[in-house]
């Protein structure tokens, strides 16, 4: 048995020397996201890889539906079940309704190059994922990165007391009319008993 496998490495290592190579090499498609991904430097691969592995709770090496909600909600920016549906979609290239760590790449590769709907929930998660490189960036583009979070967080509580307000305002009217329909049931009784 060690010998056919001794057999095998020497019939490849001649083929390889005679440049016959391909026959010799199996053919298999790895992933390398260092060489397919070089718009990002290899510390944000690292660290994109990192925050996968994270939500990757059954680790399959897979972002399934259930661990999306999860990832989608512990960023604080929760999706609907049709929305994080449509979130795979966007970026599943193997039609196998879960995210691989390249079509996890992919939501990043497309927020760069402006492929994603402002306000979608990979936008949001594109969002919430890249951090400021100081390094990068200098101080004067971190001191801009947080002004920019700070107004969106602003904007964000400023749209929920419209929201609360709106809802107070209902309450307050449906109250008043409440008030105004017993009002004139009790005026109508008292006519009622007045004219008999």
């Amino acid at each position: 048995m060690a010998s056919d496998e001794l057999a095998r490495k020497l019939n490849r290592r001649n083929e390889i020397n005679e440049g016959d190579e391909t026959a010799a090499l199996p053919s298999m498609n790895v992933f390398n996201p260092y060489t397919e991904f070089k718009e990002f430097s290899r510390k944000q691969i690292k660290d994109f890889q990192r925050t996968f592995n994270k939500y990757d709770v059954s680790r399959d090496n897979f972002i399934d539906f259930h661990e999306l909600k999860l990832m989608m909600e512990k960023i604080g920016a929760p999706q609907t079940h049709l929305s994080l549906k449509a979130m795979i979609k966007e970026v599943d290239e193997d039609y196998d309704d879960k995210i691989n760590f390249r079509e996890f790449l992919l939501i990043f590769r497309k927020a760069n190059a402006g492929e994603l709907e402002a306000g979608s929930g990979l936008m949001a998660l594109f969002e919430n994922m890249t951090e400021i490189d100081v390094d990068k960036e200098g101080v004067k583009g971190a001191k801009n990165f947080f002004q920019a979070k700070i107004e969106q967080q602003t904007a964000s509580k400023k749209f929920e007391e419209e929201i609360k307000q709106e809802q107070e305002e209902k309450k307050r009217e449906l109250e008043e009319k409440k008030e105004r329909q017993k009002a004139f049931k009790e005026k109508a009784n008292f006519f009622k008993q007045a004219a008999s």
